[in-house]
């Protein structure tokens, strides 16, 4: 750090155990709440779902802190840095058509009579599509815990003074703590906490980097936009990296096959993240659950969505790019191996005082354990709630009382397993086939999850179809991948699609995994569908006409496959 004093490793400890301390309170709270219910069936409900009670405002309040998280912002930041305007097109366009989708859905979600997706999935065909499609979300949400657990680290460790591995389970113990304490109720209570720290974070970094910025411009007699425009990166530069690719407008496209892939794959499984069904299920009502998703529109879109892809594009006159070989981005010197990834700590290090540094190390920490608290949680519903009760629990006769203290068990070893996946992320084989893993999710969330989750609302689909489904596109999912990454390294060919966008336009887009998982997915669901007979009348019920607001009603629909 080389703009302000280099404060004392102490310095830094002391705001961060402050709020590692409120997060503790919280979670104190939350279990008197739980201790203090009427019975263990109602604790057990509101250590999963806070009793379906929530306020428009904790519903979308914590929905954008669980996503205002470390991996996402400097994932932005570095594709508008890397690949100019047409770095939205990469995660803000379909980032921002989610947020929209998810207004949509809100009442859809409440239509259902469970907690988790996977029990949905039982209430609408059957348990073994519910113990089918746990594991799988569970993969997801553990490798995303573990990764944002490892990133937050890496930032924290070297002022803190501690190593890497040290700061990972520091830093995890106090979320599973909390998380034991009280489940989904710490998790919604200390998102708000950490809602407020994330957007303060993020203001700031905004706000820094365009003074900066100003700053640089004015120091060369010239404007942001006049240093960007005349940049190779804004005028010619072109995504995918391709030999001689060359755009010919602004959005840096050479034609359409990227933004129109990156929808097509990642839409589905983004807008049935089991996170935000289980936020929007929980509200006190439909009207609460839908006025907090469209606040968490408007959360997203500024803080989320907007301020880091500002950062990014600042980032091109702070840290000025070259431009290499073939229009290939070779990064600024400051910004190291990571390249764009690193645009928030070098900003952080070079253009902010010591005590500045100091008080974001807090507000940065906020952004991860929000991340890290609702995945894990979700993680730990998924095992204990999903595969360990209906399996085990319930046909060992275990009383409710019992029931929770598993519950409360399981969440604090989900917890310790991403720390223990974390951790291996120190060691660069195991960390490369962990990343591998991270890209992975996104297909087999598309594929394996969205696809027999969507089909809860086609009243042809059965048992079979989605069993099919979701085996067939997890399946072909992960073939592909390896095909893809690993085997013929982005150099191939797929029929049609490459005839109406051009040669190696599938390829280009790196996520031909997730559509060929999707394709197979869709062709296993109606293939499965029509070769056995529709569902019962009793299966069809267990989507209602219109959303349950009516909480006896609901949590009668609950206890029939809890």
């Amino acid at each position: 750090m080389n703009s302000g004093t280099q404060y004392s490793p102490i310095v830094y400890w002391i705001p961060l155990l402050i709020f590692f301390i409120a997060n503790l309170w919280i979670g104190w709270r939350s279990f008197r709440v739980q201790y203090n219910t009427a019975d263990a069936c109602e604790e057990h409900d509101d250590f999963w779902i806070t009793g379906r009670k929530q306020p428009h405002y904790m519903v979308g309040m914590s929905i954008a802190a669980g996503w205002l998280l470390i991996g996402f912002m400097t994932w932005m930041a570095w594709a508008t840095y890397e690949h100019g305007l047409s770095g939205l097109f990469m995660a803000v366009v379909p980032w921002a058509i989610l947020l929209f989708c998810m207004v949509a859905l809100t009442p859809w979600v409440r239509r259902l009579k469970a907690i988790s997706q996977p029990q949905m999935l039982h209430n609408r065909f059957g348990l073994p599509i519910r113990v089918l499609v746990s594991p799988m979300n569970i993969f997801c949400f553990i490798i995303w815990s573990a990764a944002e657990l490892y990133a937050v680290a890496l930032i924290l460790a070297p002022p803190l003074g501690v190593s890497v591995s040290t700061m990972i389970i520091i830093f995890a113990l106090p979320v599973a703590i909390y998380m034991w304490m009280g489940g989904f109720r710490s998790v919604i209570n200390a998102n708000i906490l950490q809602f407020f720290m994330a957007v303060v974070f993020m203001t700031v970094m905004a706000l820094l980097a365009w003074i900066v910025a100003r700053g640089i411009a004015a120091d060369q007699g010239a404007t942001i936009w006049g240093i960007l425009s005349e940049q190779e990166l804004i005028n010619s530069f072109a995504y995918p990296l391709k030999e001689s690719a060359r755009a010919t407008t602004i959005l840096g496209f050479v034609n359409l096959a990227f933004p129109i892939v990156s929808i097509i794959a990642l839409l589905p499984g983004w807008t049935i993240e089991e996170d935000w069904w289980l936020k929007a299920q929980s509200g006190a009502s439909t009207s609460e659950s839908r006025k907090g998703v469209i606040a968490n529109v408007i959360y997203n879109l500024i803080w989320v969505l907007f301020c880091a892809s500002f950062v990014g594009l600042m980032g091109l006159v702070i840290f000025p790019p070259e431009v290499g070989q073939d229009g290939v981005l070779a990064s600024n010197a400051l910004l190291g191996n990571a390249g764009g990834y690193n645009i928030f700590s070098a900003l952080i290090q070079n253009y902010v005082p010591g005590w500045g540094q100091v008080l974001l190390i807090v507000l940065l920490a906020a952004l991860s354990m929000s991340t890290i608290a609702t995945f894990t949680n979700v993680c730990a519903m998924n095992l204990s709630y999903d595969v360990l009760q209906p399996l085990y629990y319930r046909r060992r006769g275990f009383p409710e009382a019992k029931i929770v203290i598993w519950a409360r068990t399981i969440s604090l070893l989900i917890v310790l397993a991403t720390i223990g996946l974390a951790l291996l992320y120190t060691i660069p084989s195991i960390g490369a086939t962990l990343t591998d893993g991270y890209y992975l999710s996104s297909g087999v969330l598309t594929a394996g999850v969205a696809v027999p989750v969507y089909a809860i609302f086609w009243q042809r689909a059965n048992l079979r179809g989605v069993m099919v489904g979701s085996a067939v596109g997890c399946l072909a999912t992960l073939i592909f991948f390896i095909l893809e990454y690993k085997v013929w390294h982005f150099s191939y060919n797929m029929p049609v699609f490459d005839w109406i966008f051009g040669t190696g336009a599938m390829a280009g887009t790196y996520l031909g995994y997730c559509i060929v998982g999707l394709f197979f997915g869709l062709v296993g669901l109606v293939v499965g569908t029509y070769s056995a007979s529709a569902p019962s009348l009793e299966l069809l019920n267990a989507v209602a006409v219109h959303p349950v607001d009516d909480h006896e009603e609901f949590f009668a629909g609950v206890r029939k496959t809890s």
